[in-house]
């Protein structure tokens, strides 16, 4: 057999292989390169405690339970995205003006002040190359403050040794009791908002947004950090109850060049930045 033969023969099995394997769901050749993190962090500091909610109460002050604020210093109940655009931040990208909140957290009546919660923006479908920034007017709600049931709660509370849906009996003296709470990152494309302030937003399938919600958008993520004293976990509640009542809200008033940039650079890059958008491992 000639070396010219053996090489096309070879390259023929080759590509009958990649084709069954293509057909049995293999890696493909435009599937994106490895990359460990795709993720931006937004790293802010708490500014107020308030009882709005501008995205479930718009305009009523004083009409909801009390939500612990992070971001731009002047969210209230009669904030919208257009009011927040340019405004003051406690994060650290200047440049994200967004309001975040979620349910305070109680012990024993006082409340407590997370350290410097972190809102992750990272890809949740398998191509990260395809993530488009949130548009301008975006708001969104993730999470049930009247979930009764722990198995529907898709967060968890956790320190060393404990990680469940609802808080545990003790930490270890000198951790953090830490919430966790993912949120869908498919978007319908049309609505800024929906009636639930959910729905125009779905869960990724098996690494790809459904047909109905067609695009990716960076897949929030809250790390809220509790530092508690001696590891005491008595007397823990959120204003709205158990721990699987916890929910956020995201009013989005990003720089819209800004957040494009780094979604590009961060994202769709394979990159893990801080919350400065740098990635020093990876520039």
């Amino acid at each position: 057999m000639s070396t010219r033969y053996r090489a096309l023969a070879a390259a023929a099995v080759s590509l009958t292989v990649a084709i069954i394997g293509g057909l049995q769901g293999a890696v493909a050749a435009d599937d994106p390169p490895h990359a460990q993190y795709q993720e931006m962090h937004a790293n802010c500091t708490v500014t107020h405690r308030l009882s709005d909610d501008p995205i479930v109460f718009p305009g009523l002050a004083g009409a909801s339970h009390n939500h612990t604020f992070i971001g731009n210093p002047a969210t209230n109940a009669l904030s919208t995205p257009q009011s927040l655009l340019g405004g003051a931040t406690s994060c650290e990208d200047p440049l994200d003006a967004s309001g975040y909140w979620f349910p305070t957290l109680m012990q024993n009546g006082v409340p407590l002040t997370p350290d410097k919660p972190t809102v992750y923006y990272k890809s949740g479908v398998k191509d990260y190359r395809t993530v488009q920034p949130f548009p301008a007017g975006f708001k969104l709600l993730v999470g049930d403050a009247h979930n009764m049931d722990p198995v529907k709660f898709t967060g968890t509370w956790k320190c060393p040794g404990h990680s469940g849906t609802d808080f545990p009996t003790s930490c270890p003296s000198g951790t953090s009791l830490v919430a966790r709470l993912q949120a869908p990152s498919c978007w319908d494309g049309v609505h800024l908002d929906s009636a639930d302030h959910k729905s125009h937003m779905a869960w990724p399938v098996r690494g790809v947004c459904p047909a109905d919600h067609p695009v990716p958008l960076p897949m929030l993520e809250t790390k809220i950090p509790y530092p508690l004293a001696n590891g005491n976990t008595s007397g823990l509640a959120l204003v709205t109850g158990a721990g699987y009542t916890f929910h956020y809200d995201f009013m989005n008033a990003w720089d819209e060049d800004r957040q494009a940039y780094l979604v590009d650079y961060c994202i769709n890059g394979g990159r893990q930045c801080n919350g400065y958008g740098v990635d020093p491992k990876n520039p």
